[in-house]
């Protein structure tokens, strides 16, 4: 039985050994440089760790043959309704301007925020995306959304503050929910890795709190849980509304 064929198989146990997969790569880069790794070249380390969350998923999608699968073509993605309704989550950050320290220019972290969510998207939304099908599509979307929250508790394992880790992966749990549907709902991968880096920009340059207070971002972030999970419910429902049979009436 070959790999593509045993994953086929156990879709769910597939999945779920893709993400812990990465999660050991780059908690054991990180714990690596941290034990032996001068300080000074621990942002080397770093850089690497970031890199397994690209160089992983490629190679998974080619080990797994699902290259066709992933949704990279472009032709695949047609930004529809859901695509442009979860737009609205960058704009709820952005109502005061935006933000930009001189520690975080705008075109380095452009860069850094196109791989990362390049990386994360090909893994979850892309590999842990194309192994799900199989499956209804709620428990796909609800499954993706889990792993992609537990895979955010390597912030525990790395400063010790477990109880932001926790409520980080909470928080990114929904998030990946909400990208699933997206992805669900575009049939291909770049509109999610776009909506997944403007995000991140959106909220790291957002002006609101320095203009408008702490209470007004804690209020944005609120109606953003709001948004994701309504854009989450709404896809599941037209799901599960197409899978259901339709009766034939007597004319």
């Amino acid at each position: 039985m070959s790999l593509r064929q045993a994953a086929a198989r156990h879709p769910v146990f597939a999945a779920t050994g893709c993400a812990a997969l990465q999660f050991l790569v780059t908690t054991l880069i990180l714990k690596a440089g941290m034990a032996y790794a001068p300080a000074a070249a621990y942002g080397k380390v770093k850089l690497l760790a970031f890199a397994s969350t690209v160089v992983l998923p490629l190679v998974l999608v080619h080990s797994l043959g699902l290259w066709r699968q992933v949704g990279l073509h472009i032709g695949q993605s047609k930004p529809g309704k859901v695509f442009f309704a979860s737009l609205l989550l960058c704009v709820l950050f952005l109502p005061m301007g935006v933000h930009i320290p001189p520690q975080r220019p705008l075109g380095t972290e452009v860069v850094i925020q196109l791989i990362n969510a390049f990386g994360e998207e090909l893994l979850f939304r892309g590999v842990i995306f194309a192994l799900l099908l199989s499956l209804p599509r709620w428990k796909g979307i609800v499954l993706s959304g889990l792993l992609f929250g537990a895979m955010h508790l390597i912030h525990g394992f790395m400063d010790g503050n477990w109880q932001h880790a926790a409520w980080w992966a909470l928080a990114t749990c929904l998030s990946g929910m909400m990208f699933a549907a997206v992805r669900y709902s575009t049939g291909g991968l770049w509109p999610v890795i776009v909506l997944h880096m403007a995000l991140n920009l959106s909220k790291i340059y957002s002006n609101l709190e320095p203009a408008a207070g702490h209470a007004a971002l804690v209020l944005a972030e609120r109606l953003a849980y709001g948004i994701e999970f309504a854009l989450v419910a709404w896809v599941i429902w037209g799901g599960a509304r197409a899978a259901q049979p339709r009766v034939a009436t007597a004319s």
